[in-house]
């Protein structure tokens, strides 16, 4: 029975080919509006290098709903009532819960996050330190939670062969032998992503700059002139910086977000896009079809007009 099923079976169908980038890394930061992160000297500059949305809207105020939204295409209704929208959930393991992570190969690097590569299980909890699993989205999903959580990676910023430098340095030796994932998220820690001190977003995103200089130019070896990557490996590679929210509540919220990679070319782009139309975006580079139909990233717009 098996080698007639074997015989019977649909011939395995090569996934289509990357539109415009083999990769994508996207780094999420926290807190700042548009107007606010294009005064600062360093995203100014990436900005007049890269792709620069100055229309970009967040979803939800507050974090965790757009995290949800960045990697799922829905925020599952938890944006409602917003005292509980920043409390992490445990979804099923459904066809109604999927993410990016059952389209694509994927990791989601996390700084600080409190477990080993050997761990037996994932780390669950609220947070610890300056590790906050709200901004880990794909330990919401109980496929994750059971079978793919290796997958979230714990990095430590301070050393200079953490986990992310050293895919990154590998993938650049030998590309073959040691693929990047499809689909990385990069979530730095409270202090790194311009969330704290809350009190005080200027210094938050101050903080963010210093931390982003450093892992453009000594982890992914980026030119400090182009704000491109050096390394002939990377050119397939689209970086994408975004922040979660606004810092404030006023409405629309427009929220920093640049483009970064070889394929791409450089313009401010006035077109009101969102979370949804990076993922849907993501989805339609690779072939695949979007998480939801009608709604969240199957009702949002693919960005177009910025490839070369």
């Amino acid at each position: 029975m098996v080698a007639l099923l074997a015989v019977c079976a649909a011939p395995a169908q090569n996934p289509p080919a990357a539109k415009h980038f083999d990769q994508v890394i996207i780094v999420v930061f926290e807190n700042q509006s548009y107007d606010s992160t294009i005064k600062n000297s360093l995203f100014k500059r990436l900005a007049e290098k890269g792709v620069v949305f100055n229309n970009f809207r967040n979803l939800y105020h507050y974090s965790y709903p757009n995290y949800l939204a960045m990697i799922a295409g829905s925020d599952f209704g938890v944006h409602t009532p917003l005292l509980l929208s920043d409390r992490q959930r445990n979804f099923p393991n459904d066809d109604q819960h999927r993410t990016v992570g059952d389209l694509l190969t994927w990791k989601n690097y996390a700084e600080d996050y409190p477990a080993s590569p050997t761990a037996a299980a994932p780390f669950l909890q609220a947070g610890k330190g300056r590790y906050t699993r709200r901004h880990v989205p794909f330990l919401s999903f109980a496929a994750v939670q059971k079978n793919t959580f290796h997958n979230v990676v714990a990095v430590d910023f301070r050393d200079p062969n953490n986990l992310f430098a050293a895919d990154i340095h590998d993938f650049i030796a030998d590309p073959k032998k040691h693929p990047l994932p499809e689909y990385s998220l990069y979530i730095p820690n409270l202090d790194n992503d311009g969330h704290d001190p809350t009190s005080d977003p200027p210094r938050g995103l101050q903080n963010s700059s210093q931390w982003l200089r450093n892992f453009l130019v000594n982890w992914l070896h980026f030119d400090e002139q182009t704000w491109l990557p050096q390394d002939e490996a990377l050119k397939r590679t689209l970086l994408v910086i975004t922040y979660d929210e606004s810092e404030g509540k006023a409405r629309p919220e427009r929220i920093y977000t640049v483009f970064l990679g070889a394929m791409l070319k450089p313009q401010e782009v006035t077109t009101a896009y969102d979370h949804y139309s990076v993922l849907r975006t993501i989805e339609d580079n690779f072939g695949v079809e979007p998480l939801h139909k009608d709604s969240g990233d199957g009702a949002a717009q693919v960005i177009t007009g910025i490839w070369k």
